[in-house]
């Protein structure tokens, strides 16, 4: 679908703080910011933070944290500002109130005294008869007398409920079966589908980019902008969902892989992850994996948005990061690994940088390829064979000069000299070394360590 025109693009995402960052909030808030950023626009966010009994200031912090890292920076929100503030829905209760009051004296809504029970005997009547379930209208017809506890319901007017979506085309909902439905709850919240609207109009929401699951909820919204008499935001575009690998919806209970802060204590490079999650759900149309931000500003469209759900996929996560790393210079990518192996200094980072580059798929992987330079291994168990190329090894390596290409080429020389398996020679060395069977090229693995341990560890194990 084209992009509607505006005069001055906004959008925005209004995550809610009950729980770590989702990757879904990640992806939504990149599709949100290319746009932005693709006209020139503004991207703001809103915190959702009606829900008394799930909210934590500690996950509010980590989703400006995790967004970031990733490189997502607003131009407006609760830790900013701007214009259109208070940016959390907990500071613009009075305007949520404002415009209930507004409704129901306009007779667009009104006072629902019913209790749990009552509700729960409906539902279970229109079970019984096989029908779709919608309220009775019991309170707006005759409402019970005696009640002071009540919750404020939005009065269908009936008809269909039509807008455009940028990756769906038209959309159509009929009214009538929705119900009149709660706009502000008995404690005098406001619901989501209540609260949402509003604060898009208010704050002059030009299209609103969300994730398939609120497709459900935009006819109700828009029924709300209409009775209040705002206008409809330009357009809305509902992107696809991020899968589990089972299939399922990527769920913060079920699925560890939905919470972005794990990215980073695995060590995967943020723009690569920004990378993974454009191409989840958007194809650019050409063969390029690899884009800058600045590629997918310039590439990015709605036309080429998917409409079904996007399965995460991990090895093409790990492709990609692998990409990024061995993209970076030597001095950038040791700088990046400091926080996995803290215990190494500069200079032998910068050494490794270039052999972890043929192996890492994410940083915290470095750990494994170089805890053997902070710990002495255990002795490994060889056979008499082993020991003897060992000991060759050792003799062969003791008088080169301590650098990966010269240990390398006097190996390789030993090999041919031999006629022996690089294998038989090189998988004992590993192993005193390092007490695995996987490491580093076993000449950078040699030349990490300072050379008088390395011979130490060897002479070790060939005894």
């Amino acid at each position: 679908m084209a992009v509607p025109d505006a005069p001055s693009v906004r959008v925005r995402i209004a995550p809610s703080p009950t729980g770590f960052a989702h990757l879904g909030t990640a992806s939504t808030a990149l599709y949100n910011l290319l746009f932005a950023r693709q006209r020139g626009g503004a991207f703001v966010l809103r915190i959702d933070d009606t829900d008394l009994q799930r909210n934590r200031d500690e996950y509010e912090r980590v989703i400006y944290e995790a967004l970031h890292w990733l490189g997502l920076e607003w131009d407006e929100g609760p830790d900013r500002g701007g214009p259109h503030g208070p940016y959390r829905q907990s500071e613009r209760l009075d305007l949520y109130r404002e415009h209930a009051e507004r409704l129901v004296e306009g007779a667009k809504a009104y006072r629902c005294y019913c209790t749990p029970e009552e509700l729960d005997a409906e539902r279970q009547q229109a079970q019984k008869e096989r029908r779709p379930y919608v309220y009775s209208r019991r309170c707006l017809k005759n409402p019970p007398e005696g009640r002071t506890k009540f919750a404020i319901r939005f009065q269908i007017p009936g008809g269909e409920v039509t807008f455009m979506d940028m990756i769906r085309g038209e959309m159509r909902f009929d009214s009538a079966l929705f119900g009149d439905f709660i706009i502000v709850k008995s404690d005098g919240y406001p619901t989501y589908n209540f609260a949402s609207p509003i604060d898009d109009a208010t704050m002059d929401i030009t299209h609103v980019i969300r994730g398939e699951e609120h497709l459900s909820n935009t006819p109700y919204q828009l029924l709300v902008i209409d009775a209040l008499g705002y206008a409809r935001p330009e357009a809305f575009a509902h992107m696809p969902l991020i899968l589990a690998p089972d299939g399922g919806k990527l769920s913060k209970r079920k699925h560890p892989e939905a919470n972005l802060v794990l990215y980073r204590e695995q060590g995967y490079l943020p723009e690569a992850l920004l990378n993974y999650l454009a191409l989840l759900g958007w194809n650019p149309g050409t063969e390029q994996e690899i884009f800058t931000f600045a590629e997918l500003q310039e590439a990015f469209s709605f036309d080429r948005v998917q409409h079904a759900g996007a399965r995460f996929d991990r090895k093409k996560l790990d492709f990609i990061d692998g990409e990024y790393i061995r993209a970076l210079s030597d001095d950038e990518l040791a700088e990046r690994l400091k926080p996995f192996v803290p215990g190494l200094d500069d200079a032998t980072l910068r050494r490794a940088a270039p052999a972890l580059k043929t192996r890492l798929t994410k940083l915290s992987d470095a750990v494994g390829y170089l805890d053997y330079l902070e710990r002495d291994p255990e002795v490994p168990a060889l056979d008499p064979d082993a020991k003897a190329n060992l000991r060759r090894a050792a003799d062969t390596v003791r008088d080169v000069v301590w650098k990966p290409e010269p240990i390398e080429a006097a190996l390789n020389h030993l090999v041919e000299e031999t006629g022996a398996s690089k294998n038989s020679v090189f998988s004992p060395i590993r192993l005193a070394l390092t007490g695995k069977k996987v490491a580093l090229p076993i000449h950078d693995t040699l030349a990490l360590l300072p050379k008088e341990d390395a011979m130490t560890r060897m002479e070790r194990a060939a005894s």
